[in-house]
């Protein structure tokens, strides 16, 4: 033992001597002094972008030095390496350009979404795309066009135009110098962890930014990802839990709840996620002449409610309509991911749709906006879903001020979802109408009148508000028509309703005169007597709870909800310790719960509850110009339809009615394919008509 401890402290003094002999060389000892004076800069900077103050840094430097120290480290992790080169200035200053960058995106998203950047975003950049002019005009989208262009331009400059070191670089240093600089910053970085300093886990993300500051929280975002495996994971502990789960008993149906039309079967399912809803009388200092929202206000008085507490605020819709479809707990996913673009994309989860179809339902998706829009085209089929109707497929679409589609569309659609199938059915479907970026001016030409405002919100927040709420109205009205449909319908209908997460306001919980920014409300109403309950709930609670009031309970984790529910003890270690468990054994373990084989198969959606049908066409040309064009009749026609020609794409289609399409300048040839389709793109469609044959002799039809 005596001889292990002599060579190992030998040893220590062999590696001191090294870095001593390393930081004797000059240019290195400049290097480390540099990389730390220019992280802590850039650390003060970028947390000044975040905060959007110049002050609130230097607060945060003083009153959190140690979280701040770590902050530092992080940012030095990205400079280190540019000891590595000749151009070592311009590596420098590309690593100090990276970090700005992260700090100004985060201020411009933080300022039209209230979460912050983190790096699942970049996920969503196919999406971002899509509803970019909603947030911006063509003028500023083209000046952030050309500031990127200018930026990619000053940086070639800079690397062609930087002076280079005098001196060949010494790699036996700088290699050393370089890793030692990089796993001592990480090695220091998971040790403030380990003792806690920095959080592990972000119960609410825009919080974590400030407290733990942008670059930690940041570079969290990009290793954590997906749902950490449980220490207690055995195969043993698993089937502990879904056999205790086995074991309990249904949920018998409180003795007010009892279908009013018996031998009808279960219940048609109805959900309604609105898309930043909720009460805006909760929003402090703002009085209404008469409620804006009068229907969803009565609901809420009279039937099943209570506020539910969501995952995000402003933004993540898909996380709530995550949380609600299958029960899993946000949590314990990755800093700001969304598994609709991760693990979902490729693997199917338990959910309300699969649990449901146990027992013969079909399962609809509507939604008022693009099928694409966090993946719904190829995560609904990973969900259990047998068809989705997007707004591509949707005719009489009206849109509001920003180009949003009004949610009236949804009426005849959920309608129409109904009367696909003879049985039961499920309707999941998700609004757009309140979406943001809120105008700060005054757009409207009737708004919902504030009767009384805070002097402390401005003239733009109000004119935000204004427009809000008057989309709000709106979007009460179709609750209204649907509950007043469904009064006398001769099946038995469960409406849920709620909101996904508060607007993109820079609310403060001090804003709120009941609840916090992470709560919006719900109701479940239904067309028979069914006994009112005042429950606050988290949205992964939601479907089991509303299950349990009908006496259903089909899917462990559905299981799982209602035994803690019945027993209230929601708040507990075990409860959310065995959701995870289940979570993770579902989506990245072995599956124990199952027996080592997923039951469920990833369903074929069809896209749409119409046939797109081509009936005819007809050729005009001009005899002056030789000019043709072409008319294309039939059915189910949108304003997303295109002609395709020959497997051809022509996107100057123009839509003239649901039965009539119409293309300028056009050459036809005996025996071309017509078709009529909804395409994502030009290469993928998501429904297409039946060939028609263009015959010359057929007198242009």
């Amino acid at each position: 033992m005596r001889a292990f401890w002599k060579s190992f402290i030998g040893r220590l003094h062999k590696a001191a001597d090294a870095i001593h002999r390393l930081l004797q060389v000059k240019p290195f000892c400049y290097s480390i002094v540099q990389i730390f004076i220019l992280a802590f800069l850039m650390t003060l900077i970028t947390d000044g972008f975040s905060r959007g103050s110049v002050i609130g840094p230097f607060v945060f430097l003083f009153t959190h030095p140690l979280i701040f120290l770590v902050n530092t480290l992080i940012i030095a992790i990205f400079l280190a390496p540019a000891i590595l080169f000749r151009h070592r200035c311009f590596f420098y200053m590309f690593g100090c350009i990276l970090w700005l960058a992260v700090g100004v995106i985060d201020n411009i998203v933080l300022h039209n979404r209230v979460t912050p950047f983190n790096a699942h975003d970049f996920r969503m950049l196919d999406d971002a795309w899509n509803v970019l002019f909603k947030y911006y005009n063509l003028f500023q989208v083209i000046c952030l066009g050309l500031l990127i262009l200018f930026g990619v331009f000053l940086l070639v400059l800079a690397f062609i135009k930087s002076p280079k070191q005098k001196e060949p670089v010494q790699y036996r240093y700088a290699v050393p110098l370089c890793l030692s600089i990089i796993f001592g910053c990480i090695l220091l970085c998971i040790g403030s962890r380990k003792v806690g300093v920095m959080a592990k886990t972000f119960p609410n993300i825009a919080d974590a930014y400030h407290d733990y500051g942008l670059p930690y929280c940041f570079v969290y975002s990009i290793i954590d990802s997906g749902i950490d495996k449980p220490n207690n994971y055995t195969p043993e502990k698993v089937k502990d839990v879904v056999d205790s789960l086995a074991a309990q008993k249904t949920p018998t149906p409180t003795p007010d709840l009892h279908p009013t039309r018996p031998g009808k079967g279960d219940p048609n399912i109805i959900y309604i996620q609105l898309e930043s809803f909720f009460d805006p009388k909760r929003i402090k200092g703002l009085t209404f002449a008469t409620d804006p929202i009068p229907n969803f206000t009565y609901l809420r008085r009279h039937f099943t409610s209570g506020l539910l507490s969501v995952p995000s605020i402003s933004a993540g819709t898909s996380n709530t309509e995550f949380e609600v479809l299958t029960g899993m707990n946000m949590q314990d996913f990755g800093t700001g991911e969304y598994p609709y673009k991760t693990i979902l994309k490729e693997k199917t989860c338990e959910s309300i749709a699969y649990d449901l179809k146990e027992r013969g339902y079909r399962a609809h998706a509507i939604h008022n906006n693009t099928a694409t829009f966090y993946s719904r085209h190829i995560v609904y089929s990973n969900l259990g879903f047998d068809d989705f109707d997007s707004i591509e497929l949707m005719d009489g679409i009206e849109r509001n001020e920003l180009g949003w589609a009004r949610d009236s569309v949804l009426y005849n659609e959920i309608l129409t979802a109904l009367d696909s199938t003879p049985g039961s059915d499920l309707v999941f479907a998700v609004s757009v109408q309140g979406h943001g970026k809120y105008p700060d001016e005054d757009i409207l030409e009737n708004s919902i009148e504030l009767t009384d405002v805070y002097d402390a919100y401005s003239d733009n927040t109000i004119n935000g508000l204004k427009y809000y709420i008057t989309q709000l109205h709106e979007m009460d009205e179709l609750i209204g028509r649907l509950t007043e449909y469904f009064k006398d319908y001769d099946e038995d209908v469960v409406l849920v309703l709620y909101g996904d997460h508060l607007p993109g306001f820079n609310f403060e919980n001090d804003d709120l005169v009941s609840g916090n920014l992470l709560q919006t409300e719900y109701v479940i109403w239904s067309n028979f007597d069914m006994a009112t309950e005042q429950r606050n709930l988290h949205a992964y609670q939601l479907s089991a709870y509303m299950l349990s009031r009908i006496g259903i309970d089909n899917g462990l984790i559905t299981k799982l909800h209602q035994r803690h529910m019945e027993y209230n003890d929601t708040d507990t270690d075990v409860y959310l310790e065995e959701l995870t468990l289940l979570s993770y054994d579902m989506l990245y373990g072995k599956q124990f719960c199952w027996d080592g084989q997923s039951p469920l198969v990833q369903t074929q959606l069809t896209f749409g509850f119409h046939d797109i049908e081509l009936d005819s066409i007809h050729v005009i040309t001009d005899p002056a110009t030789e000019t043709s064009y072409l008319q294309v009749f039939g059915k189910h026609f949108t304003e997303y339809s295109d002609i395709y020609i020959n497997g051809t794409r022509y996107k100057a289609t123009v839509p003239v009615s649901d039965t009539e399409l119409f293309l300028a300048d056009v050459s036809l040839s005996d025996g071309d394919v017509i078709s009529v389709a909804m395409p994502i793109d030009d290469t993928t469609v998501l429904r297409e008509s039946a060939p028609f044959v263009y015959h010359e002799d057929a007198a242009g039809r």
